[in-house]
Order: structure tokens, then sequence, then C-alpha cells
């Protein structure tokens, strides 16, 4: 076996290389759908706790007007809405046909856009970093399994 130079990434790559990709792709697209259901409870809480939580990071709170209350709260839907979205996916991931490939290349761009808008807004890399990582990883995962389990099918 080769030396494992390239850390965690390569134990994934190597484990998915192995396992069945159509078992993975679904472990995929429902932890994609789990991570992003987890803005859903911000909808509701109250914005002492969100103060608190960007507090925690180490940025400065968000101001407490109605519009930017607003902007959080519908971004934290739209967030939970792309979670149903790849739930969706999951549940039949070659049955949606190009709908696949949207999924894994928009979280790449996603990925993509977090890292591109922490660093160039100067936020602390632990503010952006998770958006970032889980973006890339999660979408070139999915774009590969799903491009092998396409094969497989035919």
């Amino acid at each position: 076996m080769k030396s494992n130079k390239g850390g965690q990434c390569s134990f994934i790559f190597v484990y998915l290389k192995g396992a069945n990709n159509m078992k993975s792709l679904k472990v995929a697209l429902w932890v994609t759908a789990l991570g992003c259901l987890t803005a859903v409870p911000f909808i509701f809480l109250p914005w002492a706790i969100l103060e608190n939580l960007i507090s925690w990071f180490g940025i400065e709170p968000l101001p407490n007007v109605p519009v930017v209350v607003y902007f959080v709260r519908v971004v934290c839907g739209v967030f939970g809405l792309i979670g149903i979205f790849f739930i969706i996916l999951a549940r039949n991931p070659l049955g949606y046909g190009p709908m696949l490939d949207l999924g894994a290349y928009g979280l790449i761009l996603f990925g993509l856009l977090a890292l591109m808008l922490g660093f160039t807004s100067g936020l602390p890399l632990m503010v952006y970093i998770g958006d970032a990582l889980f973006g890339l990883i999660l979408g070139i995962i999915i774009s590969i399994l799903s491009s092998k389990s396409k094969r497989a099918r035919l």
C-alpha cells in the first residue's frame, strides 16, 4: 500500500474506492442535507443567542436591526430548503439526472465562495473554513461518486 502522505483526504478516497459507490453517494448526500438543515433552528432562536454565537467566533455582533435579523433568518431558511433538496437527491440519486450534478458543482462553488469572501473580508479563519471545507470536500466527493455510479449503471 502507498504511503499516506495526503492524510485524512487520502483515507476518505481510499475508503470510497472500496465501498459501494451508490451507498457512499447516498451517505454523502445525507451528510450534506443534515449539514444544511442545521441552520433551521436559527430561524427561531432568540437574537441574543445568535449574538453570543457570533461573538464566540471572535467577530463583532451583528446589529440588532430588523433588516439584518430578517436577512439572517431568511438565509437560514434557504439553507433549510437546500437541505431538503439534498434529502430528495439522497433518496434516488440517479433518478434526478442533472440535478445531482447541480448539487455537486453548487457545493464546490459554495466552498470556493466561502473561502474567497471570508479571506477578502478579513474574517478569522475559524469563521469561514468550516463552510469552505464542507462545500469543497462534499462537492468533490459527490461529483466523483456520481460519475462512478452513473458509469456502473451503464
